[in-house]
C-alpha cells in the first residue's frame, strides 16, 4: 500500500489493525491455552480498534496533511510492510506484550507526528480523537496482559 494522503493514513491505520488482528488469528493455535485466551482478546480488540476508526473517515486540512503524510511515510517506509511476529520464537505473555506494544508506538508516533502539524482546530481535534483511540486502545490491552499474567 502507497499512503500519501491523510485518506490514504486513515485506510492504512484501519488496515493496521485488521492486520494485527488476523495476525493473532495465525498463531492462536500455536500457543497453549493461557497464552491462546491472550491473543484471543487481542484479536478481537484489534477488531474493534478497526471498526471504531471507521467514525474518523472526514479529516479536514486534506491539502496540508497530505504533504507532510507523504514525508512521513517516505521517511520511515518500513511502516508500509506489516510485521508478522516471528513464529520460530517461544511465545509467552512478554514476548506477546512486547510486539504488541512495538507495532502501535508506531501508529502512536505517526498520528503525534500529525497532530503537531495540523493547522485547524478541527484538524487537530480529528487527529486527537484518533490518537486518543489509539493510545486508550494499547493501555486497554496492556493492563489486560498484565490482568492476565497475574492468572
Amino acid at each position: 500500500m502507497q499512503v500519501k494522503t491523510i485518506k490514504e493514513v486513515y485506510d492504512w491505520t484501519v488496515l493496521f489493525h485488521t492486520q494485527m488482528a488476523a495476525n493473532f488469528h495465525s498463531v492462536k493455535d500455536l500457543l497453549d491455552e493461557h497464552n491462546a485466551m491472550l491473543v484471543d482478546y487481542y484479536l478481537n480488540y484489534e477488531k474493534k480498534l478497526a471498526e471504531d476508526l471507521v467514525g474518523f473517515k472526514a479529516i479536514t486540512e486534506i491539502n496540508t496533511l497530505d504533504t507532510y503524510c507523504y514525508e512521513y511515510f517516505a521517511k520511515n517506509p518500513e511502516l508500509i510492510t506489516f510485521e508478522d511476529i516471528s513464529k520460530d520464537q517461544q511465545f509467552d505473555e512478554k514476548v506477546i506484550q512486547a510486539y504488541l506494544s512495538e507495532q502501535h508506538q508506531k501508529v502512536i508516533e505517526l498520528y503525534e507526528y500529525l497532530l503537531e502539524r495540523a493547522e485547524t482546530q478541527s484538524g487537530q481535534e480529528k487527529l486527537q480523537q484518533i490518537l486518543e483511540l489509539e493510545k486508550q486502545g494499547i493501555k486497554q490491552m496492556m493492563q489486560s496482559t498484565n490482568r492476565h499474567m497475574d492468572m
